[in-house]
């Protein structure tokens, strides 16, 4: 029987500079960093087998960045495939757009601009703000590197069946500060603790 091994490793998402926040109708920058979002990885091996699946606070992945992660991943180490990986979204509403051009919806919300008004996808020029192409550049490093280290990380492991409470997060929930939660509840409001 071949032995199990099991590594974990996680990276920072936040980049040095401000981001275009995905994942809404509208442009929106950060301003600070509330929570920090993250890529955490899982190495598995079995004999020959061999896994490492990451996860990504990120809306989700498209085809480009996802050949540009194990691209990266390919020059860190020749141990384990890159097609390997398997790479998966959170879906957060409050991470790093890192994706070129308009958005599906936008044919949508131009029918409904005020007079005079333009939909702009992404701020054209401003230093301060990533820019989709380093985002891209960015999330690849930082998602190559947790997959990386979780590979280097691998032990002995066992795996058992369990029984108990998993919690799990809703990432449209807002939560207030006397303890209630509402899905899509208001954000801008004096009690309002985190999502």
């Amino acid at each position: 029987m071949s032995c199990l091994k099991i590594g974990w490793a996680e990276e920072s998402l936040v980049p040095d500079k401000k981001v275009s926040l995905a994942g809404q109708f509208y442009e929106r920058i950060s301003e600070y960093v509330e929570s920090e979002i993250t890529a955490t990885a899982m190495a598995l091996e079995c004999g020959e087998e061999k896994a490492i699946i990451v996860s990504c606070d990120v809306t989700s992945f498209n085809d480009e960045l996802i050949n540009l992660i194990r691209e990266k991943f390919s020059k860190l180490t020749d141990e384990v495939s890159p097609e390997a990986l398997i790479i998966g979204a959170t879906h957060t509403h409050t991470s790093v757009n890192f994706k070129k051009g308009g958005r599906a919806a936008v044919s949508i919300l131009k029918e409904f601009l005020p007079e005079g008004k333009e939909y702009v996808s992404f701020v054209k020029t401003n230093e301060e703000v990533i820019s989709p192409d380093e985002a891209s550049d960015f999330l690849a490093e930082c998602i190559a590197s947790a997959a990386k280290k979780a590979w280097d990380n691998r032990e002995e492991a066992l795996v058992a069946n369990a029984f108990g409470r998993a919690p799990i997060g809703f990432c449209r929930r807002a939560v207030y500060s006397d303890g209630s939660a509402k899905m899509w509840g208001d954000t801008n409001t004096a009690d309002f603790v985190s999502l």
